[in-house]
């Protein structure tokens, strides 16, 4: 056997070293599954302003666990879009309230 031989280059150590770490999967966050229907009947209940703060509170004191601000502000604008919630633009910030609009032809 030849000196050349007892030699590798670093690149072939590389392709033939066994993958010993891998890479740990993400945690994803599970919530329970009536959390969707705990906003609605949140808003509907107990109504007036609505902030992504009020329902990082409500989120909080719900499951004890917290919501990112963009998520809470997706829940809210989700809901804007379906028409449960109506948007107000306001020097301070943005609220959303419930829309009382029933619709239809009176």
């Amino acid at each position: 056997m030849s000196a050349r031989d007892e030699q590798t280059t670093p690149t072939e150590e590389k392709a033939t070293a066994p993958a010993t770490t891998a890479t740990p999967a993400k945690k994803t966050l599970t919530w329970p599954d009536d959390w969707d229907n705990v906003l609605d009947s949140a808003i509907r209940q107990w109504q007036g302003e609505w902030t992504p703060k009020r329902v990082q509170h409500l989120y909080l004191a719900r499951y004890d666990r917290g919501l990112y601000r963009s998520d809470a502000r997706n829940f809210l604008s989700q809901r804007a879009h379906r028409g449960l919630l109506t948007l107000h633009d306001r020097p301070t910030g943005r609220v959303f309230t419930l829309n009382t609009w029933k619709g239809g032809n009176a």
